[in-house]
Parts: C-alpha cells; sequence; structure tokens
C-alpha cells in the first residue's frame, strides 16, 4: 500500500513588534491616511516583552508544551495569565525574537539585499549558535560579510530606496530594492518575502531537528504561505519552495509552490499525499513562513480596547508526508472534501461540502471523528475586533450539521461541541490558523492512542483578490494506521531516520566485557533509532566500537566524543560529575511494574541537605518531562529534611512554579511517601537524598539476584545540572545485561528530548519562582535555642506533624517559652509535637512565626 502518511510537523513562531508597527497592514494604512494618529502613537505601549510572548498559553500550545485543549483549564484572559514555566523551545517547535529574525534575513538573502548595522548584527550571530540545526547553515558565512554602518542604512530609507528594520524603536537595517523600477521587486515587498523565507527554512529546520528527516532524504517541497515571488513579468510566479530547501541543505529535492489564501495548506497537503499515493515521490514536506502585513490587523481594536497587541506573532510551519511506514497515521486520499464551484456560499453548503460529503464516502459518522480541526485563530484576538470566536463557530456549524443528519439529539449539541474541537491557539496570519497547526498534536494523540481519527479543515476567502466572488474549502481525514506495527516499528515511527548514538564504556565492570555487549545488543534490537558505541571493546554485528585500553582511556575517549558532536549522550560506570550535578536513576517498582525516577541517586545537587532535596525535586522532573512525561507527580520519601523541602516546592508552587504532587497510598495522603509508596510506586518521581537513592538503586536491582548481579532498572540515571550540558548515564560496575540495556535506552530518551535545555528551563522557572531566597535561611541554620523551663505539665492529646526530627526539641523550648506545655514523640508519620488541645490553634501559629512549620 502507498498510503501517505503523517511523519512529523514542526512550528516556528518570531516575535516581532517593530515589523508590525512598520510593515504591518493595518499600522502602515494608518500612518498613510494619518501620520499624525493617536493609535500609532499609543501602539508601542501595548507591545508584550518577549519573554511575555513565550509565556503566552496560546504560544506555548502551538510550540507542543502544552496540548490545545489544556488552554480549557487555564482562566481567560490567557495574557493574564501567563505560564511560570514556559519555554521558548517545544516538542513541536520553538519561538524566536525579532532580532534572530533579521539575523536569519540577511542569512537567507542571496541577493545582498538587507544590510544589518555591524554594532547590531556581532551579538546576534552567537545567539544563531544555539540553534541545532541553523548553527549548521553555510549561509550564515553572509552574517560575516556584511559591511554595514548605521549611516549608510540611515541614506538608503532616508531616500526611499530601502524597507527599514527596526529593533526596540532603533534603526538597525534596512532591505533593499532589487530593481529600480519593478514594483514586484520593490524594497517592502523584498522585505516580505525575505520574511517569508527566513521563518519557512527556520520551521524546515525544526521539522529535521524534531523528527531526524535526513534533508537528502526530501524529493519534492511544496511552499503554501501568502506571499508570492516574481518580478513585474510573473507576479507570484516565484519558488519559495527551492529557495527554503537550498538553505536546509535538501540538494535532492525539486519543488513547488501553491497558494489558495487561507486554504492554501489544506490543498498543499492534499497535493502532497496525492504524490506519494501515486508512487511519484516517497518524502515531500509541506512549508511557508509567515506574513508579515498581517502583523497587528487588529491592533487598532486592541489599543481601544486597552489590550496587549497580541498580534505580534509570525508564524511559520513545516509537514513531512511520506509512504507508509505501518506506523504512522494515514492521510486518507479517497474522502477528501471539497468546496465545489458550484457548491454554494451559504454556511450549511459549505459545511455539507466540505465535512458531511467526505464523512459519507468515507463511511463514517460525525460521531466517527474525535477532533475536527478548523480554522484554530486564536479567539483572544478576533473577538475584540467583532469577529468572535472562529474556532467555537465553526464547530457549533458541525454540531448542527450532526443534529440535521439526526446523529444525535439536539439537547447534545453543547456536549458534541465540548468533544469535536478545541480552544483556538494561532496567530491570525490566514494560511497558519487553517487546520494545520494542531497536525503534530494530532500525530502525537493518534499514536498514543488518545484518538483514533481526525479531520483537517482549511477554507479561503478567493474574493480578497477580487476575481471572483468564490468561497474556498477543503478537507481531510487522517486516522491511525492499520498495519500491524511491533515495537521496533513504533520507535522508528517516533524517532525518524537519524540514529542517536549512545556510547558504552565497556571496562571496568565486574562481569564480562560480553556481558555489556549482551546488553548493548538488546537495546539495539529495542531500539532501531539507537545506535551504540562500545568504548574499549571490539566491533560487534551492528555495534561500532572505538579501541581504549583501559577504564581512564574509556572516559576520556568518551568526553571527547561528546565534546565533538560525535554521541549524543553515553553510559559509563563510573563519572566524576563536579558539585551540584547529579543522577536521576529509574527502577521497576515490584508491586505494579511501574517505572519510577529516584531523584537522585549518586552526586550532590547542593551541600546543603534540604537545598539538596529541593533541587533533587527539580531534576527529576526535568528527566521526566525530556522522556515524555510532561506533567509528572512528585512525591518526597519521608527522611530527614523532607518537611522542609516540601514547604519550599509549595511555597515555589504558590510563586507559580508548577509541581503536581502525589498522594500517598496510606490512609492520611500526604506528599511525604512512605516505603510502601515506593514498593507501589505511587508517584511518577520520588525525591530522596542521593546516598538513600544509592541504596535503593542497588536494592531494587538487585534483590533477585543476592547483590552480585544487578538484573533490573536502568541504573543511576542521567546527570542534571543547573547548567549541565550533556547526557551522561551512570551503571554500577554490578550491572547486567538487562541493567546496561534499560541505561543505554535511557540515555537515548533524555538525548533526544534534549534533557540539558529542559533541565536548564526548569531550573530557570524555579528561580523566577523564587527558589534562591527560600534556601536562605533555613532551619538547619538556626541557632539552637536557648535553655528554657517546661511549664505545668498537663495531659496532651493533639499531635503537630511535619517538623525536622533535628529541630523537634527547639521547636518544644520554643512553646516552653510562650507559656505552652509540649512534649516531642514519635508518630507513624514521624517526628511530631503533642500538646493540650486547648492550646492546639496557638502552638501551629507560634511553630509558624518560629519558621518551624
Amino acid at each position: 500500500m502507498n498510503d501517505p502518511v503523517l511523519k512529523g510537523a514542526a512550528y516556528a513562531l518570531i516575535q516581532a513588534n517593530d515589523v508590525a508597527l512598520h510593515q504591518g497592514s493595518t499600522p502602515v494604512s494608518e500612518r498613510l491616511a494619518n501620520p499624525d494618529s493617536h493609535f500609532l502613537a499609543e501602539l508601542p505601549a501595548h507591545w508584550r516583552s518577549f519573554e511575555q510572548a513565550v509565556a503566552y498559553p496560546p504560544n506555548q500550545a502551538f510550540i507542543g508544551n502544552i496540548h490545545p485543549r489544556e488552554l480549557r483549564r487555564i482562566p481567560r484572559p490567557w495574557h493574564g495569565n501567563l505560564m511560570d514555566d514556559a519555554r521558548a523551545g517545544g516538542k513541536h517547535g520553538a519561538i524566536f525574537s525579532e532580532d534572530v529574525l533579521y539575523a536569519l534575513m540577511k542569512a537567507v538573502d542571496a541577493f545582498d539585499l538587507v544590510l544589518l548595522d555591524n554594532e547590531f548584527l556581532a551579538p546576534i550571530k552567537e545567539k544563531l549558535l544555539i540553534y541545532e540545526g541553523i548553527k549548521q547553515w553555510g549561509c550564515l558565512a553572509r552574517l560575516d560579510k556584511n559591511q554595514a554602518a548605521l549611516i549608510r542604512i540611515e541614506e538608503l530609507v532616508a531616500s526611499g530606496s530601502a524597507e527599514p528594520m527596526y529593533f526596540e524603536h532603533q534603526l538597525v537595517g534596512c532591505v533593499k530594492r532589487a530593481h529600480e523600477y519593478d514594483v514586484a521587486l520593490s524594497a517592502h515587498v523584498m522585505f516580505e518575502n525575505l520574511v517569508a523565507k527566513a521563518t519557512g527554512a527556520a520551521a524546515l529546520q525544526l521539522l529535521m531537528n524534531k523528527t531526524r528527516l535526513i534533508p537528502a532524504d526530501v524529493d519534492y517541497l511544496i511552499e503554501c504561505s501568502e506571499e508570492a515571488c516574481g518580478d513585474m513579468n510573473q507576479r507570484g510566479g516565484g519558488n519559495f519552495a527551492k529557495a527554503v530547501g537550498e538553505i536546509c541543505g535538501c540538494v535532492n529535492a525539486t519543488g513547488s509552490d501553491t497558494r489558495s489564501f487561507c486554504a492554501g495548506p489544506a490543498h498543499a497537503i492534499v497535493e502532497a499525499a496525492a504524490l506519494v499515493r501515486s508512487g511519484i515521490y516517497d518524502h515531500v514536506v509541506v512549508l511557508a513562513g509567515g506574513a508579515s502585513a498581517k502583523l497587528g490587523m487588529n491592533s487598532r481594536d486592541h489599543v481601544k480596547k486597552g489590550l496587549p497587541m497580541l498580534e505580534d506573532m509570525l508564524g511559520a510551519f513545516a509537514v513531512h508526508i511520506a509512504k507508509n511506514d505501518g506506523i504512522s497515521p494515514v492521510i486518507r486520499t479517497d474522502a477528501v472534501g471539497r468546496h465545489k464551484i458550484g457548491s454554494g456560499a451559504s454556511p450549511q453548503a459549505v459545511m455539507q461540502a466540505i465535512v458531511a460529503d467526505p464523512l459519507a464516502d468515507a463511511g463514517l459518522r460525525i460521531s466517527d471523528i474525535d477532533i475536527f480541526s478548523a480554522e484554530l485563530q486564536n479567539p483572544e484576538i478576533t473577538e475584540p475586533a467583532g469577529a468572535g470566536d472562529v474556532p467555537g463557530a465553526n464547530y457549533k456549524m458541525i454540531a448542527a450539521l450532526g443534529v440535521m443528519r439526526k446523529e444525535f439529539d439536539r439537547s447534545r449539541l453543547n456536549q458534541v461541541v465540548e468533544s469535536i474541537g478545541m480552544p483556538g491557539f494561532a496567530p491570525t496570519q490566514g494560511h497558519i490558523p487553517s487546520g494545520v497547526p494542531f497536525l503534530a498534536h494530532c500525530r502525537a494523540s493518534i499514536l498514543d492512542g488518545t484518538i483514533q481519527r481526525a479531520m483537517i479543515i482549511g477554507k479561503g476567502s478567493l474574493f480578497l483578490g477580487r476575481m471572483t466572488n468564490l468561497f474556498d474549502g477543503i478537507s481531510f481525514i487522517i486516522q491511525a494506521n492499520a498495519g500491524a506495527k511491533s515495537e521496533n516499528e513504533d520507535h522508528q515511527a517516533r524517532c525518524g531516520s537519524k540514529k542517536t548514538r549512545v556510547g558504552l564504556t565497556v571496562l571496568g565492570s565486574e562481569h564480562p566485557v560480553s556481558e555489556l555487549v549482551k546488553g548493548a545488543e538488546a537495546a539495539s534490537a529495542a531500539d532501531p533509532c539507537l545506535e551504540v558505541v562500545l568504548i574499549g571493546g571490539k566491533k560487534s554485528g551492528k555495534l561500532a566500537a572505538v579501541a581504549a585500553d583501559s577504564p581512564e582511556a574509556c572516559l576520556k575517549i568518551m568526553d571527547q566524543m561528546l565534546a565533538q558532536g560525535h554521541l549524543d549522550a553515553a553510559v559509563a560506570m563510573h563519572y566524576a560529575f563536579p558539585l551540584s550535578v547529579s543522577t536521576v536513576g529509574r527502577i521497576i517498582t515490584p508491586a505494579f511494574g511501574r517505572k519510577v525516577y529516584l531523584a537522585n541517586t549518586t552526586g550532590a545537587s547542593a551541600t546543603q541537605r534540604v537545598e539538596a532535596l529541593v533541587r533533587n525535586t527539580i531534576s527529576g522532573i526535568a528527566v521526566a518531562k525530556a522522556c515524555g512525561n510532561q506533567a509528572p507527580t512528585v512525591g518526597l520519601l519521608n527522611l530527614e529534611g523532607a518537611r522542609q523541602a516540601e514547604r519550599i516546592l509549595r511555597t515555589l508552587c504558590q510563586n507559580g512554579y508548577r509541581i503536581s504532587f502525589a498522594g500517598s497510598g496510606r490512609a492520611d495522603g500526604g506528599a511525604v511517601m512512605r516505603g510502601n509508596d515506593l514498593l507501589r510506586g505511587v508517584p511518577d518521581i520520588m525525591v530522596m537524598d542521593s546516598l538513600t537513592g544509592n541504596v535503593m538503586i542497588k536494592v531494587f536491582s538487585a534483590f533477585s539476584s543476592g547483590g552480585g548481579y544487578e538484573s533490573s532498572g536502568d541504573g543511576y540515571g542521567p546527570g542534571v545540572g543547573e547548567k549541565y550540558g550533556k547526557v551522561v548515564n551512570i551503571i554500577s560496575r554490578a550491572s547486567g545485561a538487562p541493567v546496561v540495556a534499560g541505561a543505554l535506552l535511557y540515555a537515548a530518551e533524555a538525548a533526544r528530548g534534549n534533557l540539558p535545555d529542559v533541565a536548564a528551563a526548569e531550573f530557570a522557572a524555579a528561580k523566577k519562582a523564587g527558589l534562591g531566597d527560600l534556601f536562605c535561611p533555613l532551619t538547619t541554620d538556626r541557632p539552637l535555642e536557648e535553655k528554657a523551663a517546661a511549664p505545668p505539665e498537663k495531659a496532651v492529646d493533639e499531635e503537630i506533624a511535619g517538623i525536622e526530627v533535628f529541630v523537634i526539641e527547639d521547636a518544644v523550648k520554643q512553646l516552653w517559652k510562650n507559656g505552652i506545655y509540649a512534649a516531642s514523640g514519635m508518630g507513624c508519620t514521624g517526628p511530631v509535637i503533642m500538646v493540650a488541645s486547648e492550646d492546639h490553634t496557638k502552638a501551629i501559629a507560634l511553630l509558624k512565626q518560629g519558621g518551624y512549620l
């Protein structure tokens, strides 16, 4: 079968405040009509910072850090409920700043039309180096050849022969016209085209990074934005597709552009699917850059109503469609909805053509589609301008169609709208919100079994071109692949074609080298996307090898290979992590066979115990997220310092750093866990000091063998720190093949999830919530209370828990000094203070005041 499948999708957002002001169609038109406009003078006061744009919940949904339906749980206005744990890098994409956009425009400019002020450009070149893939672009050499003084840029802009480029209100560059008389090559048009090319190239590069698509494997490119390049003899006749493909190294691809206003992307994906289904091409990429003219379209209404300028984001995307791999979701070519020339323009006629008809062709009902993705414009942008909730209106029309078809009763209308839809979360740039922003989420949801089928809908307003009054619309269905899929094939589909290289040092074990090789072979068989390199061993089957004659030499070679990018991660039996870096292990719990992260198991996150426990928690969360669990639950093992650590963590939560605390499986619940909870695997992450974690790893991995052979779990795990840039997993010298295999697979997961970046982002979010301030002072540093005489003894019948054992006597004396008789004791949940019931409330207040609670 040549059924086309959705192999991957990636998205880019680029904040561009100054571009909106100087090149957005609404501000430009206003400036021409009314240069002294109050609206234009006020607009900059409504700009968002880059950090605010990143933390905006719909933008986090766009790049994959949250599912769009999670927006329902975040109160509106979303611009007033920013996400404290937001990251500019996401599972499905990334957010770029405006200065980076200008550097990208300069890099992709093949005709030296972009001039940037040398002083502005110098620091931006360093910024680009953090973007994987982009830093390898050969065209970045153009940044080094930039020779532009600001005075020259000012002269070109003043003469009218160049379009200005502003950053934070300062002129920093310009785009020159490409021809003296040709309006299709004017400076303004060239500016728009270079924006589309640069952002499209960024999206294509993100697709390659996220899905491991090899550039040379791409056969055909289709670009479907709303820009058009050409000259006076063929306005719009040019080819963005090949121009973008050239930047990203798609040397074996050809391509072309498809245009149909907002419906263009849906048309392009159907065309790509047809090309693959026909057998003409195996790998087709559909992509689109952003439209600078549409920035700030509704900004006049936003300013009028005192809102931020929410239309400050350029959107771009890239989608990979390929021949059937037996796993990836299938794009059905036998049930494509299309608005025909004779279909009519009424809402009912449109929905009949693009929803009802293709469903009937496929033998499906509306209820057979789990999610419809149609015109996902952010309602927070459109509603103030009077356009209403566009996706909401579409879902109501689809639900009403179901009522008319007698698929369900009218009383269920609102319920159906809720079940088939999602909030709009895309920038309002026409072609960007029209169905495609959900594709990456859709693929992930189908692969994990959350949904089975979705319909993507694109609609367009052809009358905008003044050539026809017709409307346009097209839809297609994506569904789970019916092909038999083995666990190995499923790994292949999820990981893409580029293998993850993980080094394994094989010298220094208590077992023969053959035991480690056996583990490496098992890991390679379990994950076809994993390439194991034996350091210190000999080539074995598909396993590569690098020679070394001692354990020390193995580690030296391993570090060199990691530094040079020849390895994505490594597994070693011993490694000297710097202070502040410790490892997050992973065990298999005996009660229910659950995998639980132990934070932490070796190393030292901090020299102070409570601080170390808090940092271990953040490290554990980072590892879990990097390995695919975006909302891990946390429990703290009931050890010294756990109560204080819990208080700090809950304060971080109150300040905006999100932690999902697990509840103990014992009757009293709570985030401080017992040994029972560890055996049952109650939390996803169990927090403890590294010495305890070290013992736990050994016990859980070797309890069935008597200690000489570790056979269960994934080892001590990767080293994690606030600024630690490598993925190095640790195993014991007693580790047998099963643990070696688990550690290699664990390392590959962490590398693919960009653990160092995720950890840096988690610690940054925690710092923003006051992490550093909460460590000083800690109650462990409290001087001992001075001697105090006990008040007259009385019966005590109330417990106060949650006080650390090493300061509990000081806490008792604090109550004595205030006239309350108290005694220390050990309850079933740990140390407690006993007081009389009539003193209970006052005692708690005093203990809180003293910092004991």
